[in-house]
């Protein structure tokens, strides 16, 4: 049983300032919960059905865990469907290990303001190996629960960091270690050498990447259209471009085997 102070709080969760200012955001589902369980994540506390705890007592070990009832459990979901389990997890903060940045990719972001196309970003990134996104402070907060679902536990893997990109960018002026823009005229990325270390940057849902990011980039790169109607689509979903895009430059610096 959870009391209504206990409620309010993670119905609050719901909303930024509250994320920041309990410093806590929500986790729902089995799967995800399970993730976090064994991930690095510091968790505040576990909300599950009677069932769930009991199938899952080895793996609870000296964590906080509460068990709520169904209808308990209606009241601080936004699923749905109600899972069995929910947890509330502390907001890690991480500072950035350059001596790792320069010598790998790294996604960055420009104004990314839909809480799902970040969390599907965060999952692309983990499936080919990016460690690290940077993000500039108009991107949505990786806590927001659309992105933590979206990213389908990537979130507990994958380092965020909110910076001012044109800071973070003109900090990179090593020969080899370049800057890499998205953009509908840019050289076919198919047909460029790409390297094994560099920033990527990929642009707001609309706009692109705005111009004063753009102008201190190494390199333009795009993804052809190999459409063959002049009405086909205009442009790709920023996730779906952000895979790409990596698949193309794991396979270009043979990170493939």
């Amino acid at each position: 049983m959870i009391t209504k102070p206990i409620t309010k709080l993670i119905q609050n969760l719901e909303k930024k300032k509250f994320r920041e200012k309990y410093n806590l955001f929500k986790i729902e589902g089995d799967k995800l919960v399970k993730e976090l369980m064994i991930s690095k994540l510091k968790i505040n506390h576990i909300y599950g059905y009677t069932e769930w705890l009991d199938a899952n007592h080895d793996l609870l070990g000296n964590f906080k865990y509460t068990e709520i009832s169904e209808k308990e459990m209606k009241a601080v979901s936004n699923f749905t469907s109600t899972p069995e389990v929910i947890a509330l997890a502390y907001i890690p903060e991480y500072q950035p290990d350059f001596d790792e940045i320069y010598s790998t990719l790294s996604i960055v972001l420009n104004g990314i303001q839909d809480p799902g196309n970040l969390g599907t970003i965060l999952r692309v990134a983990d499936w080919f190996g990016v460690n690290n996104v940077f993000c500039d402070r108009n991107c949505a907060s990786f806590h927001n629960p659309k992105c933590v679902q979206a990213s389908m536990g990537a979130i507990f893997r994958i380092k965020v960091f909110y910076e001012d990109l044109t800071e973070l960018l003109s900090k990179t002026t090593a020969d080899d270690f370049l800057s890499y823009g998205t953009f509908l005229d840019g050289e076919n990325i198919y047909k460029t050498s790409l390297s094994s270390k560099g920033f990527i940057v990929m642009g707001n849902e609309g706009n692109g990447i705005q111009p004063e990011i753009a102008a201190i980039l190494n390199k333009r790169l795009t993804i052809p259209s190999f459409a063959v109607s002049d009405f086909s689509s205009e442009s790709l979903n920023v996730g779906v471009a952000t895979g790409i895009i990596l698949s193309e430059f794991k396979r270009n610096t043979g990170a493939i085997h």
